[in-house]
């Protein structure tokens, strides 16, 4: 009968193995071209500063280390510290981006929170990069928010008398909590394990009072643009409470500025709103910062120009615009319904005489000045017909936007005229250019340029939440988030230069 060797590992026994990590950095991969460019081409002397043990103190983890390390958990859609930490311990890839040192998790928490305006600085050199290997048009770009989670509770959300109606509903909860405890003991039915479950919800109900008392004493009180009061929240009060379309998020918005040709994200914002429209001049002068730090340059006789959604539809984004130089398309409200067929007459279809103080509407009747009011900042005047004109009107059903009889309304149509809709206003001008066919068929790109780069991050990538809390901290998590996206673009051309193939 034939004899065979047997494998000592049926019966469970270890095996020694050489390893060289750095070979498990495959050529073509993400993760070897994060070690090349983090090692050679990005540099990250930035974070030298964070550090005082130049003669006395333990040696600290390098910065590059702790960068690879976040970046390539991102990429895999691991955000947090603790998961982070993990990975570098476990994973043969992480332990070779690292050099098989082992940061521990409050080291990774601490250069996140503590870094966050040093991002920015590497946000820029990822895009100067980007730009140098020809992934940056410089030309046409489209901006538009991302809505995310963060690390703040819903339900300690509300304005001063909501949140003191919660601080009382906490009181009277602890308080029966307690009471109910003391029959039980009375009456002898305590055993173990109800004894540490009610320590367990007694802490929590104590600390939800404290919270929420604290938060109350020092409370400012938040005012949106029209002064009404806004919801505060106890845990993250920069956050937001956000409608989504899945419902209510308390959070923060990912502001990202794309370019046209290959989607690299050329500045990254995260605001505490959820009307991101207010910030579109900061983020231009940003936009335009980081382009200039970054070398991403328009080309020659081009202007450079901007996709936004109705969201940053306004007189005064619009005047933004034109006053860095950029060319803004970013349709009004209804703007879909004109597309659509659906049009009603708007006030571009209205003659204005300037020396009688009246309109004139398509059918040639005259709406007069009834007043003049103020409505959220701005001076409005409003305008009507008489209710005779446009009961007899063959054109009041394309005029009145209403459901029910002309007759039964008992007024005329009125016009309300502000700065946004003036004969000569940047908004009415808007209008008329995407009436045309060219300013349509440039609009028609928004889509596709920038809610790919969304659906990248937070679906393919895992980034769907932020795991901080305050807008500086968020800010510079969401940058991380965009650096995750600039690279994963950066990777077939890092390859092509070197003749990489997978």
């Amino acid at each position: 009968m034939a004899r065979y060797k047997h494998s000592d590992i049926e019966n469970g026994q270890g095996v020694f193995l050489t390893v060289n990590l750095k070979s498990q950095l495959l050529p073509g991969t993400f993760e070897h071209m994060l070690d090349d460019l983090i090692d050679r081409k990005i540099d990250i002397s930035v974070f030298d500063g964070n550090y005082r043990n130049d003669e006395t103190g333990c040696k600290a983890i390098p910065p590059a280390v702790l960068i690879k390390l976040i970046i390539y958990g991102y990429s895999k859609g691991i955000k947090s510290s603790r998961k982070l930490m993990v990975l570098g311990m476990e994973n043969i890839i992480a332990k070779a981006l690292t050099g098989e040192m082992e940061p521990h998790w409050t080291t990774i928490s601490d250069f996140i929170s503590a870094n966050s305006e040093k991002f920015q600085e590497i946000f820029v050199k990822v895009l100067a990069y980007c730009s140098e290997t020809g992934l940056v048009g410089g030309q046409t770009f489209a901006i538009d928010g991302l809505r995310l989670p963060s690390n703040a509770s819903i339900d300690l959300s509300g304005t001063e008398e909501e949140l003191a109606k919660k601080l009382e509903m906490y009181r009277k909860m602890a308080e029966k909590h307690v009471a109910k405890h003391r029959k039980l003991d009375e009456q002898g039915q305590e055993d173990k394990e109800a004894e540490r479950h009610y320590q367990e919800r007694q802490k929590y109900l104590n600390r939800q009072v404290e919270k929420i008392s604290n938060f109350l004493e020092k409370m400012e009180k938040r005012h949106g643009t029209r002064e009404m009061e806004i919801k505060s929240n106890v845990t993250d009060n920069e956050s937001a409470m956000i409608k989504s379309s899945k419902g209510f998020l308390q959070g923060y918005t990912g502001i990202a500025v794309a370019d046209k040709q290959n989607q690299i994200i050329v500045n990254a914002e995260a605001i505490g709103s959820g009307y991101e429209g207010r910030h579109l001049p900061s983020i231009l002068d940003n936009t335009l910062k980081n382009m200039s730090e970054a070398a991403v340059k328009t080309p020659d006789g081009s202007k450079l120009t901007a996709l936004m959604d109705a969201n940053y539809f306004s007189e005064e984004n619009l005047r933004a615009c034109q006053e860095r130089g950029i060319e803004a398309i970013i349709p009004d409200f209804q703007y879909r319904n004109r597309l659509g067929g659906k049009k009603h007459y708007e006030t571009c279809d209205f003659q204005y005489n300037e020396e009688g103080n009246y309109y004139l509407c398509p059918n040639g009747k005259c709406l007069e000045h009834k007043k003049t009011t103020g409505l959220r900042g701005l001076e409005w005047k409003t305008y009507r017909a008489s209710f005779k004109d446009c009961r007899t009107c063959h054109l009041n059903t394309k005029c009145i936007k209403t459901k029910k009889d002309i007759s039964k309304i008992g007024r005329g149509r009125k016009l309300m005229i502000s700065e946004t809709n003036e004969p000569d206003s940047l908004s009415i001008g808007m209008r008329k250019k995407l009436a045309t066919e060219e300013y349509q068929n440039q609009y028609a790109y928004r889509l596709q340029i920038v809610e790919p780069v969304f659906a990248n991050i937070a679906y393919c990538k895992g980034l769907d939440r932020f795991t901080l809390r305050s807008g500086k901290k968020v800010n510079g998590q969401w940058k991380l988030f965009c650096i995750v996206h600039n690279l994963g673009k950066c990777l077939k051309g890092y390859n092509k230069s070197r003749g990489y193939t997978l």
